[in-house]
């Protein structure tokens, strides 16, 4: 099962990353946010990270590993960023780190 929801999640990421590109597009450039050295292209995946942001104890973490089909909300955020390449890009992430593994799952 939980497999199929990450195949979702990196598939899901791609698409609102290429459709998010896609409305940038046409669209005038929107000046940075003060205070913050991010592009928009990082904010948007800041924002994506964030959706999944959370704290739970190591008891809750192994029941949502048993129970749920969705892996824990870390590996939900971890694993679709490290395989789109885009991040990496956008991050300047070292081939071969952790967030910019040499191998990587393209879905769709």
């Amino acid at each position: 099962k939980k497999i199929c929801e990450n195949i979702a999640d990196n598939g899901g990421l791609k698409a609102a990353y290429h459709a998010y590109l896609e409305w940038a597009s046409r669209h005038h450039e929107e000046p940075p946010l003060p205070g913050l050295n991010l592009t928009h292209r990082q904010l948007f995946f800041l924002s994506f990270a964030q959706v999944w942001c959370s704290s739970s104890t190591d008891e809750a973490t192994n029941l949502q590993i048993e129970k749920d089909p969705h892996s824990p909300p870390r590996f939900r955020v971890i694993g679709p960023l490290s395989n789109l390449p885009e991040f990496a890009e956008e991050f300047n992430c070292p081939i071969g780190s952790k967030m910019n593994p040499k191998k990587k799952c393209e879905v769709w």
